[in-house]
């Protein structure tokens, strides 16, 4: 009895003791396996190219004409970085919210793929032109150095997880203006994959690796955002003469009412619920969310539409790893339905003015922008493009003018509609329909696309029959398209008409000579 007392009395010191055992265990392994010098040598990776030359400074560029880098200059070591499922290990909320993301299939959907495929078999640089693409798509494997013609960089897991948990949280520096991917990661710093009991066990140093007070302040800023969303065009991977401004999601929203009011990126995409968040916005109520989803809800509602069945799993370069199907389908059809609500939250149509002309009428439509905190619409906007569908019908319901149809059957838009998109010409001039970006030489617009709290008002001049003379009716729709038919033709080979998405709608009754009748 005597002896089980003494042992209760001294459970607690020797408890404490297997704790301090094993912690110090944990802490000899970490140092035991850290190499000496972090990251690999770029000298270390059989025939990797260099054909963009030396930089201004006559430095190499190992990573050209991505602008991203390592903190360190050397190339990352696949074999050290965790990939997104370990981190679900301990962080399973945000893993459930980033998997279904566009984020996580950034660098495999098969939209990007092939295209980044097909781009880089057009210039004499080939696989390394690819690095431009994937510095933002595919950071792991741009830093790790596979975006090469002579793959001699084994694949991980870690490289296919697109923009994953490390492309994020080792960020320590960003440049929204040069874009291209101007990050600088701090990938090859006390990045380690580590069990949870070793990071239990050294908690301060998983924190300093992914959650140093710099990267935090860094990745909550627009100016992160931007590195990416930021994107120019010059002679090193185009046929553009100068530098030419192709994306500039940052820049149209530093100048906005939303960069005044201090409403970021983060703010809209990553709110738990972001059409809520916009319509509070839009009632003047400026405040943070009160948590931040890793979500990144954004404007592809192509990648969450589950009535596209095998397609849709195509199209984003296969399964989620680390999910069942019925969770799978489960998140991306929730993520769908907040795309899909963004989305909404966007746009209005008005009927500014009405008057009679000489053998018709005239109409003046608004295009507001109401609810996006950069241009309508942005992005890569020679593909991301928005239309103006006009119907006016007479007293029976019949169609006396249309403008801006849409063929479900072929995917074709009406050619004369007025649209708010980018045109990519080729040397000749010639308009590219498939975002062949390495012969792009020249950017011209249809139409500018429409800034922050800003409207673009579209005249119509409607012919109207003879002897018609009302009462009309007028139909208008706004409708947004994730890309042009022809890139799916000619750049994945497949027969699948891409539906466009409603953006806002207006019915309104119209007089002969008496304009708007309420």
């Amino acid at each position: 009895m005597k002896m089980k007392i003494q042992f209760r009395h001294h459970l607690r010191w020797i408890a404490a003791g297997v704790v301090l055992a094993g912690t110090a265990l944990a802490l000899l392994l970490i140092k035991v396996e850290a190499p000496t010098e972090e990251g690999v040598k770029m000298t270390d990776i059989p025939y990797y190219q260099l054909p963009f030359g030396l930089d201004e400074n006559g430095n190499e560029r190992p990573f050209w004409p991505s602008r991203m880098t390592t903190a360190n200059g050397r190339m990352s070591d696949p074999v050290r970085i965790p990939s997104a499922l370990e981190c679900a290990e301990c962080h399973q909320q945000e893993f459930d919210e980033w998997a279904p993301s566009l984020h996580a299939v950034a660098g495999i959907d098969a939209i990007y793929d092939k295209t980044e495929e097909v781009n880089a078999g057009l210039l004499r640089h080939g696989t390394e032109q690819g690095r431009f693409c994937e510095g933002c798509h595919a950071p792991g494997e741009l830093l790790s150095g596979r975006t090469n013609r002579f793959v001699s960089v084994a694949p991980s897991d870690a490289l296919m997880e697109g923009v994953s948990c490390i492309a994020c949280h080792t960020a320590v520096h960003a440049d929204p203006v040069a874009g291209n991917g101007a990050l600088t990661l701090a990938i090859n710093s006390g990045i380690d994959k580590l069990s949870p009991a070793l990071i239990l066990a050294a908690p301060r140093d998983h924190a300093r690796a992914f959650g140093a007070v710099e990267t935090n302040d860094l990745i909550a800023k627009p100016e992160f955002c931007g590195a990416c969303h930021t994107e120019t065009y010059d002679r090193s991977m185009s046929r553009a003469e100068g530098d030419q401004t192709v994306q500039a999601t940052f820049e149209e929203w530093k100048d906005s009412w939303y960069a005044k009011n201090d409403v970021t990126c983060q703010d809209c995409h990553m709110a738990p619920d972001p059409a809520d968040y916009v319509m509070q916005l839009r009632k003047g109520k400026v405040a943070k969310p009160e948590r931040f989803s890793h979500r990144f809800v954004g404007a592809n509602y192509l990648m969450f539409d589950t009535s596209l069945g095998s397609n849709l799993t195509f199209l984003r370069g296969g399964l989620i790893r680390g999910l069942d199907r019925e969770r799978q389908n489960k998140l991306i059809a929730a993520q769908g339905e907040a795309t899909k609500r963004l989305l909404r939250t966007a746009a209005r149509l008005e009927l500014r003015g009405q008057s009679k002309i000489d053998k018709g009428m005239h109409l003046d439509i608004a295009v507001q922008n109401l609810g996006a905190g950069h241009n309508l619409p942005t992005g890569v906007t020679d593909q991301k493009h928005m239309w103006l569908e006009v119907v006016v019908k007479n007293a029976k319901g019949e169609t006396v003018f249309h403008s801006g149809g849409y063929d479900a059957l072929l995917g074709a838009t009406d050619p004369d509609a007025v649209a708010w998109i980018e045109e990519f010409l080729d040397e000749d001039g010639n308009r590219i329909l498939d975002h062949l970006t390495f012969v792009t030489a020249a950017v011209t617009w249809q139409r500018v696309t429409i800034p922050p709290r800003g409207e673009d008002v579209v005249g119509y001049d409607i012919p109207l029959p003879e002897g018609e003379t009302g009462p009309f009716t007028l139909e208008a729709r706004l409708w947004y398209r994730v890309a042009l038919q022809e890139m799916v033709f000619n750049n994945l080979k497949i027969d699948m008409p891409i539906p466009p998405f409603e953006l806002t709608s207006l019915t309104s009754d119209l007089s002969g000579t008496e304009g708007l009748v309420q």
